[in-house]
């Protein structure tokens, strides 16, 4: 079911919730860890660990869902500034949103915190498969039988690996193309490092091993597992624990600001940095509206120009993946010199739909802009979030 989302200046409006699988509150958080599911704040990627009493921030027009180790999830609408575990009544504050009306909601919501344990009942070998292909911290679970999947960097195969202070290395070829158990001859103890070699022996990176405590976790009970990998420093491996619960109840989303906030001031000609973020992987489309009511593509910056995101990263405009500056329009008399940008992500490349991609950076022409918004309203079928802000010049 397509997603739609046409806000002033944030693409959705989510509510504060607090949900659990024996009830829904508001104010009554426990002090323990999170793990964040879905963010359009910046700072904030899937399967991070919230440690006890951190202050949490997420900004005006940003939203951030977290899960706790007793399948408790909490929505996030910004502004918001303090720790999850200190959350006013919602009595007392506006933004604790209510549930009143919304059975529809919980029952979203009551769901993903339990399908969170589908990884583990489809196979939890999937979650605690090492990629050697990556570098950085990796779990494995105490007393299990541990995989190495094939690398899909083809100058790793074959790969050799070699533990920190250990003479004995293991070179695998997945000849089979299926993953191999861990090398007999390797160690596999909790802070193992170990480094990563292509054929031609030069050393690509290094992993670290973190072996944690699975037993006590019954089957479904994946939100625990996902805070433990996410406070061992396997974010990745929570993030893939984490995909069905995010799925499920965090629908693509958009956030669009500036450097100075969601509703910025500028001198004329001052430069302008934009700040955007979405909760999963999308295409981005960005446009700019100037003082003569004209829209000029901005993002992707050319044709040949991928406009591909990765989710929870946050990207800055201009600087990231778009080198000409942005800058806010000069005041003409008593002429408003106020702009707009319009950003919208989609589930699927939109290029070959969108007039106006062979021309970043030119203003559109009435029928092409006429055309936009055309294509736009027609997607039907096609998730889609959009997000404005409004430049203006002093």
């Amino acid at each position: 079911m397509a997603h739609r989302t046409l806000s002033g200046l944030v693409a959705t409006a989510l509510t504060l919730a607090a949900v659990g699988a024996v009830g829904v509150t508001a104010g009554r958080a426990a002090a323990e860890q999170a793990v964040v599911v879905a963010s359009t704040a910046p700072g904030y990627a899937q399967g991070q660990l919230v440690p006890d009493g951190t202050a949490v921030t997420v900004p005006d027009g940003a939203n951030a869902m977290f899960l706790f180790a007793n399948g408790r999830m909490l929505r996030v609408k910004g502004p918001f500034d303090g720790p999850l575990d200190r959350m006013p009544d919602a009595s007392g504050w506006t933004g604790v949103g209510s549930l009143v009306g919304g059975e529809r909601f919980f029952q979203t919501d009551l769901g993903a915190a339990r399908a969170v344990g589908t990884p583990m009942q489809k196979g939890e070998e999937q979650v605690f498969t090492l990629d050697p292909g990556r570098a950085g911290t990796q779990c494995v679970k105490s007393g299990g039988t541990v995989l190495l999947r094939k690398p899909a960097d083809p100058t790793l195969i074959p790969a050799t690996l070699r533990a920190e202070g250990h003479e004995a290395a293991a070179t695998l070829r997945w000849d089979k193309g299926a993953a191999v158990p861990w090398p007999r001859e390797l160690p596999m103890a909790d802070g193992t490092a170990v480094s990563v070699a292509g054929p031609d022996g030069r050393v690509r990176h290094s992993l670290t091993l973190r072996v944690i405590a699975a037993d006590g976790i019954a089957a479904g009970q994946g939100a625990e597992l996902a805070v433990r990998l996410a406070g061992a420093g396997c974010a990745a491996q929570a993030a893939a624990l984490l995909d069905p619960v995010r799925d499920s109840v965090a629908p693509l989303n958009l956030y669009l600001a500036t450097d100075r906030g969601l509703y910025p001031t500028y001198r004329s000609g001052e430069t302008v940095t934009l700040v955007l973020q979405t909760n999963r992987d999308a295409h981005l489309y960005c446009y700019l509206r100037n003082t003569r009511g004209q829209l000029t593509p901005i993002y992707p910056p050319g044709p040949s120009a991928s406009s591909l995101v990765e989710g929870h990263r946050t990207l800055t405009l201009a600087g990231d993946r778009m080198p000409v500056p942005l800058r806010a329009a000069e005041r003409s008399g008593n002429l408003s010199a106020d702009q707009e940008v319009r950003c919208f992500a989609a589930g699927r490349d939109l290029g070959a739909d969108l007039p106006g991609r062979q021309d970043a950076f030119r203003p559109l022409s009435d029928e092409a802009a006429a055309r936009l918004e055309r294509t736009l309203a027609s997607l039907k079928q096609t998730e889609l979030v959009m997000a404005q802000v409004i430049l203006r010049v002093e």
